[in-house]
């Protein structure tokens, strides 16, 4: 099963996502959001980060691609892309919350409000893509 759209958060804020055991989802969802904050602090280096975000968006989409159902089924949508745009939108709701000068509540609200709007669409996505896999006795 994918992790839902709370594991995603906690391993946006690094709560979870750094241990071997942990769900590859939310240690590749982890890894995307410090890139993005990365990025934010070091815009010049944008390459390399892209490059290695792109890597990570690949191995969400094989993952989920290796466990779909019906089985072998192609996704018209990157996973890996949504996880992505989550970490991205949630680093910058952060930024936006500690940032004080010249960032209105409205941006504030803004940006927040379209991250709920993506863990929303998230679950809607994630629900029934993977799950158990059936053995059929031959």
């Amino acid at each position: 099963m994918l992790p839902d759209w709370h594991e995603l958060l906690a391993a946006f804020c690094g709560h979870i996502g750094d241990q071997s055991e942990d769900h590859p989802v939310t240690r590749w969802a982890r890894a995307l959001a410090e890139l993005h904050l990365q990025r934010r602090g070091q815009p010049g280096d944008a390459g390399g980060i892209d490059e290695l975000r792109a890597q990570l968006v690949a191995f969400i989409d094989e993952w989920v691609t290796s466990r779909a159902l019906p089985r072998g089924a192609a996704r018209a949508e990157s996973l890996g892309a949504v996880v992505d745009a989550m970490a991205a939108a949630h680093v910058r709701a952060v930024h936006l919350l500690r940032t004080v000068e010249n960032v209105s509540d409205e941006q504030v609200h803004a940006a927040w409000f379209l991250l709920a709007q993506m863990a929303d669409g998230w679950t809607d996505r994630a629900a029934g893509v993977v799950g158990p896999r059936i053995r059929r006795s031959a």
